[in-house]
């Protein structure tokens, strides 16, 4: 059968995968919700933006730095901002 190991590997990929899908959907969910939910909800959909501008600004740095590992930074507040954006619209889909 398979070990633990099989089962480790299989969820690392996982991970991996929705990280790097993250990371597209996070630069067109944050636009979409910035121009349509209206007050609170707005403000909430604009706490991602704390973490993902400076991250791609050190990022655009990084660049110019000749950096091989420069999206890194930009990649994970991508990844984390999408993450919050979808906890978001759960909840706003719940409560509506």
């Amino acid at each position: 059968g398979q070990g633990f190991g099989d089962e480790s590997a299989a969820m690392d990929m996982l991970v991996g995968l929705i990280v790097m899908a993250g990371v597209p959907a996070y630069f067109v969910a944050q636009p979409v919700a910035l121009l349509n939910w209206r007050g609170g909800w707005r403000k909430a959909a604009a706490a991602p933006l704390m973490l993902s501008v400076p991250a791609l600004l050190f990022s655009l740095f990084a660049l110019t730095q000749g950096s091989n590992l420069w999206p890194l930074t930009l990649i994970i507040a991508a990844a984390l901002g999408m993450t919050y954006l979808a906890m978001l619209w759960l909840v706003r889909w719940w409560l509506y």
